[in-house]
Parts: C-alpha cells; structure tokens; sequence
C-alpha cells in the first residue's frame, strides 16, 4: 500500500487484521519517513500472540494517518 506523509506517497506493507483493535506501525517506519509522534497520555500494552508483553512499545502515537 501507500502511505501519504509530508505530501509524498511511500511504499510500504500492511497486514489488514479486521480483528484488530488498533492500529500498528514499526518503529523504522516511523524514522524512516521522519514521522512526528508524541507521548501517549494513557500508554497502551501491547501484546504477542502468546499474550507476552511487546517491550517499547504502546508509549507513542503519530497524526492520523492515510494509506
């Protein structure tokens, strides 16, 4: 898919889970296209399919944004 940011669409993967409650984007991406993000007010805990806690992660959040 693309991901409009800074007014440039940018190539990226997607898994599309209609189960899923929020969305996800990788640390890399993030830096990758210069994303801003700020500090959750209420820190989220993610977790794997194991239920195990995902270490740094759920603390940030981007602008909305547009694939």
């Amino acid at each position: 898919m693309l991901l409009h940011c800074h007014g440039t669409s940018h190539p990226v993967r997607v898994l599309l889970d209609t189960g899923c409650s929020i969305s996800l984007i990788n640390q890399q991406t993030v830096e990758r296209l210069r994303m801003a993000k700020r500090p959750h007010k209420n820190p989220r805990t993610i977790e794997n399919f194991t239920g195990e806690t995902v270490k740094n992660t759920g603390q940030h959040q981007t602008e909305p944004l547009r694939l």
